[in-house]
């Protein structure tokens, strides 16, 4: 793989838009340019996927501070004994400990809500619980840690998705240039072939 890579480097190097060889093709010569055209479009990606990443980083990280700042963690009673149950969509720990847990917020309004608790939780233990001014339960906020990944994930995704694009576009324009230059090599033979006849037929 890489000593094609490196064959086609050579090759677009020798065929390159600036050569000054009397007999380069001006189809070589096109193809070369949109080749130089597709990697400063590839190298180009670059600067705007990492932007691309640090904004969607940025704009996680507002949200999380935004439910921190408008949601409360409360302590809450584990009121029954955790159970196993298997996680459909788990990858790494297919099962989770499980149980009804109870909470006062604001204070005086009792909740209750089965939640997912530590494995080492018992009945009576307490467990950390995220809930807004009502006392409804909401989903804790995704740390740094996981929209920094997110936002990796997403810098890489785009630019990932755009060099498929362009290389598609370059590996089509290669071919429909291979073609063209096919078609023209059967028209100068063709061309050859009569004017050796003819100039058979004047010898005679």
């Amino acid at each position: 793989m890489v000593a094609v890579f490196g064959f086609e480097v050579a090759r677009w190097w020798h065929l390159a838009p600036w050569s000054t060889n009397p007999l380069m093709r001006g189809r070589d010569r096109t193809s070369a340019l949109v080749f130089a055209c597709g990697l400063a479009v590839i190298l180009g990606l670059v600067p705007f996927s990492a932007l691309l990443g640090s904004l969607t980083y940025a704009d996680l990280d507002a949200a999380s501070a935004r439910t921190r700042a408008t949601t409360e963690q409360v302590d809450a009673l584990v009121t029954s004994e955790p159970t196993l149950r298997s996680e459909e969509s788990a990858v790494l720990d297919p099962t989770e400990h499980y149980a009804t847990v109870a909470w006062e917020w604001p204070p005086g309004q009792r909740h209750s809500d089965e939640v997912r608790v530590p494995d080492e939780a018992e009945q009576g233990a307490t467990v950390p619980v995220r809930v807004d001014s009502e006392g409804r339960r909401v989903a804790e906020p995704p740390s740094s840690t996981s929209n920094a990944v997110v936002g990796i994930s997403a810098a890489v995704g785009f630019w990932v998705a755009c060099t498929v694009v362009v290389l598609v576009a370059l590996q089509a324009t290669r071919y429909f240039g291979w073609r063209a230059r096919m078609r023209q090599w059967d028209r100068d033979w063709l061309k050859f072939e009569s004017e050796r006849g003819r100039t058979k037929g004047d010898s005679t």
